[in-house]
Formats: structure tokens, sequence, C-alpha cells
């Protein structure tokens, strides 16, 4: 073998070795988002080391999984708190009927998509610092913006479940029509059998973006003290597994920083929505149980 080939081999030898130390390296819980990555809170577990576990429910503009390429606020949100973090967002689609239940069951260590913090959810999950605002929108060809103008019209609808809804009911009696989902809302509004829509304001929005002569009017703006969810309005959160102190406090300071820096109402106004939904309380209203 002459002087030269073994020079070689010697140097193909040491490029490898170097090569596997690299990769050994980077392998650690945050290899994934930098090999040199510090996260602002050394102690936080979560349920996968060096991953975030990310429950999605679709209700753009707050969030969409998008076959795997999730996009939305909350998305926005979480993702620079995942960085901030030196960890990897695993998504996964998920809804309002099991978001929960897989957070308290642990496939997930948290959920996004307009989730208020409410005292029955706080049974089974923790809650982040609150995001936004969860408003009540009204939609018309009227250009109606208050519940008392409401009043004057034949059929209203809205969705069933919504906090508003017992209270709207006393209001407008047999007036009001409820339906199980916001497709079939829109499908009469925009066929003419109801004068009013009544739905989440961000999700109005964007079902009517573009939409000729439909104006969409963020309730809380105008309070009226018969209904309680726009005189004091739920609080979108993150609920996340229940007893980790660690990822409350990751994501709580996150979530603080990013109102602190106005990172919050611009993508809330970028979506079309008024920069009033990020005005939340100085502590979080978590709705009673009753």
């Amino acid at each position: 073998m002459t002087r030269r080939r073994i020079k070689t081999l010697a140097v193909l030898s040491i490029s490898a070795a170097s090569a596997a130390l690299a990769l050994s390296a980077c392998s650690g819980p945050a290899s994934s988002v930098a090999g040199d990555c510090k996260p602002k809170h050394a102690d936080l577990k979560t349920t996968v080391p060096g991953k975030l576990s990310i429950g999605v429910i679709d209700i753009p503009p707050f969030s969409s999984y998008n076959s795997g390429k999730p996009s939305g606020i909350d998305v926005s949100i979480i993702e620079k708190i995942a960085a901030d973090e030196c960890l990897e967002p695993a998504y996964q689609p998920a809804t309002y009927a099991d978001a929960v239940q897989s957070i308290a069951g642990g496939n997930i260590d948290l959920a996004l998509g307009t989730i208020d913090a409410t005292e029955k959810r706080m049974k089974a999950v923790d809650f982040s610092a609150s995001t936004y605002l969860d408003g009540m929108g009204i939609a018309t060809k009227t250009g109606a913006t208050t519940v008392a103008e409401l009043e004057s019209m034949s059929k209203v609808g809205t969705i069933d479940g919504y906090l508003w809804v017992e209270d709207l009911k006393k209001i407008l009696g047999d007036r009001l029509v409820t339906y199980p989902s916001s497709v079939e809302l829109k499908a009469d509004f925009d066929s003419g059998r109801l004068q009013a829509a009544v739905d989440a304001y961000g999700v109005q929005v964007g079902q009517f973006k573009g939409a000729d002569g439909v104006n969409v009017a963020l309730a809380n703006e105008n309070p009226d003290k018969r209904v309680q969810a726009i005189v004091q309005a739920p609080e979108a959160a993150f609920p996340m597994t229940k007893g980790n102190e660690s990822l409350k406090v990751a994501l709580s300071e996150g979530i603080a920083a990013q109102r602190e820096d106005k990172t919050i109402e611009r993508l809330l106004t970028d979506a079309g929505l008024s920069a009033k939904l990020g005005k939340v309380a100085d502590e979080q209203y978590v709705v009673p149980a009753n």
C-alpha cells in the first residue's frame, strides 16, 4: 500500500469519525430545533422528551391542521414558544369532542383552537395564560352591531352550545333558531331564511370575507348587560396536561411576551380580526360551571 493511499484512508477515517460525532451530538432532545439550542426553561417536561405534542382543532383563522401542515393564529403563537424552548412541534388532528380527553390521557401536551378556559374543563386539564377573547359575532345585511337591533328581526340563527344561547333565547324567544354547526347556520343565512347569524366572531370574519353586502360586527364592542358572554367574554387559552407546572409556566410566559411585544395583536389584525380581541383581563376569566 502506498504512502498516499495510507494518508487518504486516514483522512477518510477521521472524516467519518467526525461525522459520527456530529450526528451523535444532534441526537439529544432539542436536536430537531438546533444542536446548541438553550431553552428558556431547562426544567420543562413534555409527554415525549424533545417534542411538544399538540392537538389541532380546525377553526380557521385560529388553527387548521391542513393535512399535517398546520397554520393559524394559535399555531404561530405555539411555534414561537416551542422554538424558544428547543422543542419540535408534533401535530395531530383534534376536535372539541376529544381534545381534553387526549390531554388528560397523556396522548398530547396541549391543544389549539379557541378553547375557552372553563371550570368544567379545569377538572381534567390546566390552562395556559389567555391568548385572546372568544368574541360573539353578528352577521347581517343591515349593518346591525348590537343585540338590541336583533330584537326587530323575525328570525335570528346561532349555534347550539355557545354561552350566549340561553340569554338570547330569553330576549328573542322563538325567533331564535339554533343549529348544530356553522355550516347549516351560514346556509340558511345565505338563503335569506335568517336576517342575522350569531356565531364566533373569528369564524364569521373568515366565512364572509369578500361577501357583498354582509357586515360582521364584534358584539363585545357594544356589550348588552342581558348577555353575559359579551359583558364578560370567555377567554381562549391552551388546555394542557394537568399538574405539569413547568409546561404551564413556559406557555404562560411565552404568551405574555407575545402580548407585550404586540405579536398577538398583529396576528389578529393580519387575519382581519379586531385588535380588541387581544384585550384579555389581567387575571384570567374562567367561565363558571353554572
